[in-house]
Order: structure tokens, then sequence, then C-alpha cells
């Protein structure tokens, strides 16, 4: 089975005494998410999750993360093709870009 990644950008309210916390802990919560961070910028929450299809990580994002108190909004990015993770290079394999043609 090939697993579906994507970066989701949230954007949250900060709760009375607790921040970013309490929202950041229930999203990281989901087994889908692999990883969550506090950013600086337009977005407050950058999130690494994993789906078995686009529409499972679609579904995911609409149903759970956006629908949670304090999400204004989400920024979903789709994994196509990783060229180095963890440090290391990952050019192996047929190049799989599209043919051009005049």
């Amino acid at each position: 089975m090939n697993e579906v990644h994507a970066v989701i950008e949230l954007k949250i309210t900060p709760q009375r005494d607790t921040g970013f916390g309490k929202i950041a802990e229930k999203v990281a919560r989901y087994d889908q998410v692999e990883a969550c961070f506090l950013m600086s910028g337009t977005y407050d929450l950058l999130v690494f999750v994993k789906g078995d299809s686009l529409q499972d990580v679609a579904q995911f994002v609409a149903q759970d993360l956006s629908t949670l108190d304090g999400v204004l909004s989400t920024a979903t990015h789709f994994m196509l093709k990783t060229y180095k993770a963890k440090g290391v290079l990952d050019f192996q394999g047929p190049d799989d870009r599209l043919a051009v043609t005049p």
C-alpha cells in the first residue's frame, strides 16, 4: 500500500490560559498526525499527516481538523515526490515527469 503524506497549515485562535497548547494537543492525538509544530508566520500550527489516499487525507481535514473549536482555517499541501528526506537524497528510479510535446 502506498501512503499519502501531506503538510497542513492551521490558523487557530489561542485559548485563555492555555494559548495554542490545548488545540495543538488535540490535533497531535489523531492517529493520522505524524508531527505537529507551533510556527511563526501566517499560520500557527504545521501538521504532517499520512493517509491511505488523497481522499482519506482530505476527509480527515474536512471532518476532523477544520471542525475543531478554535481552528480558523487550513491549507493542505500534498507531498508528490521525495527528493531528500532525513538528510538522505532520493534520486533513484525512473523520472516521473510527464512527457513534454511541442
